[in-house]
């Protein structure tokens, strides 16, 4: 570590720099919609938004999905997933299965009444998108948004 004095206007230019405003409000209007979209989850469907991607993950990947796949998918440690999971498996919205070739991998699986609530949060999430982003948005932000964020993200679905 070095022990140089940094100038005081050199740190405020870095911390000007718009590269790092850029990545800031893309974090601001992210923590900002996440807010937003978890309080009208909890308050109109009973779940958060963590349970809503979960089974939304599942059922896009043909309603099973291996935990370690799950975990790729969502913004949790394998620890946070096995929580949700957990919580989801006691609502009743999903259940485990073992692999029946590798005793080390485990699935989750959506259920009848996981199906149900998804798509109760589904019709709240797009009123919710609607109001709060893209309908905010012309059609061109839309896809140009969307063709960054795609090339930023890792390559899975």
């Amino acid at each position: 570590m070095s022990n140089a004095v940094v100038d005081g206007s050199t740190v405020i230019t870095a911390c000007n720099d718009a590269r790092i405003h850029t990545f800031g409000v893309l974090l601001e209007a992210m923590a900002h919609l996440n807010r937003i979209f978890d309080r009208s989850l909890q308050s109109r469907i009973g779940i958060n938004q963590s349970l809503f991607e979960g089974l939304l993950r599942i059922e896009r990947s043909g309603g099973e999905l291996s935990m370690g796949a799950l975990a790729d998918q969502v913004a949790l440690t394998s620890g946070g997933v096995t929580r949700m999971v957990a919580r989801l498996v006691e609502a009743g919205y999903a259940e485990r299965r073992s692999c029946e070739t590798d005793r080390r991998v485990q699935y989750v699986a959506i259920t009848g009444p996981g199906r149900d609530v998804l798509s109760r949060a589904l019709d709240v999430h797009l009123e919710d998108l609607e109001e709060h982003f893209t309908g905010l948005l012309a059609p061109e932000e839309r896809r140009v948004i969307t063709d960054v964020m795609e090339r930023l993200r890792p390559d899975h679905s």
